[in-house]
């Protein structure tokens, strides 16, 4: 079980710092612009754009900007239950710092946790949590492709990238393979080794994630949703989001209102 207390964006504050202090919840950052300085138990560490930093409870740690230019960085403080190999992560009990590949992506979904717990609509606490475990969840699978050759990666992301760009429009694997001159039985392993999904399922991912958002924000109906994140047949629209999800998207949308 994970229990969130806040989240906080720092947009490009002058001189940002943080006294030094043991911290009493874990916490989840991710940078998004610019670079900072920890220093964690005595050892200073920089942390730049595209950087997940993990900082365990109890933590001596201060931090502040790197020389005279702001960052941008999302946080999360949280407490956990979750038993040893639950959640790889977490189980390193000490600071962690690691690149992510998707950025675009785990920034998406801090800016939602951000939003829940502003908005304080009914049951944030629940969804904005759920947003910090798939985010502790993309880090820890990501470490587990961390012997994936540059090259792999780079071409990855190539798909990965055209995939968010085209997230609506119906996927082509013959695509994918002619952006990387690879075949396409190639373009779907490699993805699937460096990612852990395939083509099919990143793109999935996104069209749900942007659904909930509009689910939430928007007044769109289910249909025009579904059409609109090229989901042509709205009953598969609505057998994806449950799946996804485990509610429906009548359901889902109905937490907006209460």
């Amino acid at each position: 079980m994970l229990t969130l207390h806040s989240a906080y964006y720092d947009d490009r504050i002058p001189n940002w710092r943080m006294a030094p202090v043991a911290v009493e919840s874990n916490i989840l950052v991710l940078v998004t612009e610019g670079r900072l300085v920890y220093t964690i138990n005595h050892t200073l560490i920089t942390a730049e754009e595209g950087d997940l930093v993990f900082i365990p409870k109890g933590t001596f740690r201060s931090a502040e900007n790197d020389g005279p230019h702001p960052h941008r960085k999302y946080s999360a403080l949280f407490d956990h239950s979750f038993p040893h190999g639950t959640v790889p992560l977490f189980d390193l009990g000490c600071f962690t710092k690691k690149r992510i590949g998707d950025i675009d992506y785990v920034a998406k979904r801090f800016e939602a946790l951000h939003r829940e717990m502003q908005e304080e609509k009914p049951m944030h606490r629940l969804a904005a949590a759920g947003i910090v475990q798939e985010i502790a969840a993309i880090a820890s699978r990501e470490s587990g492709s961390a012997g994936t050759s540059p090259t792999k990666w780079r071409l990855a992301e190539r798909m990965k990238r055209h995939i968010r760009e085209h997230y609506r429009e119906p996927l082509h694997v013959g695509e994918l393979a002619e952006l990387i001159q690879r075949s396409p039985n190639y373009a779907i392993s490699l993805f699937k080794e460096v990612t852990g999904q395939t083509p099919v399922a990143y793109m999935q991912q996104l069209r749900i994630a942007e659904a909930r958002n509009l689910l939430l924000n928007s007044d769109f109906t289910v249909t025009e949703i579904a059409d609109y994140l090229g989901y042509y047949d709205t009953s598969y629209f609505y057998r994806v989001f449950k799946r996804a999800t485990s509610v429906s998207p009548s359901a889902f949308s109905v937490t907006r209102d209460r």
